[in-house]
């Protein structure tokens, strides 16, 4: 297993949690401890960072949609950098796509520009 763990930071306007690894109900309470303490700063958007995770359950899926919507949805919480198969994971959810959903980009970069446009 690949060792998991969440780094963050303030790219403005994000506060940008960078997660590594494999998100699973094992590591479930660690990332929502992560993501409340990001919420306790009042971010004025959060950025999910998830290019370098090689794999997510349910569990990891849920405390991000927890955060989306204790922030307003909207445009407040944005993720990027899915892989093919999150992609589709959050798709499935109901998270992105058929009735609108969180935004997603495919990069840091792309999400850092689209939000001075």
């Amino acid at each position: 297993m690949e060792y998991f763990r969440v780094s963050t930071e303030y790219r403005p306007p994000f506060t940008v949690m960078r997660v590594w690894g494999e998100l699973d109900i094992a590591v479930e309470a660690e990332f929502r401890t992560h993501v409340e303490e990001a919420m306790e700063q009042q971010p004025e958007r959060l950025l999910f960072d998830l290019s370098e995770l090689r794999f997510m359950d349910s569990s990891g899926v849920r405390v991000i949609l927890d955060a989306y919507r204790r922030l307003g949805m909207g445009e407040r919480v944005v993720v990027c950098g899915l892989s093919p198969r999150l992609q589709r994971a959050f798709y499935l959810m109901g998270v992105t796509g058929r009735m609108g959903g969180m935004t997603t980009y495919p990069s840091l970069d792309s999400a850092l520009i689209s939000a001075h446009h």
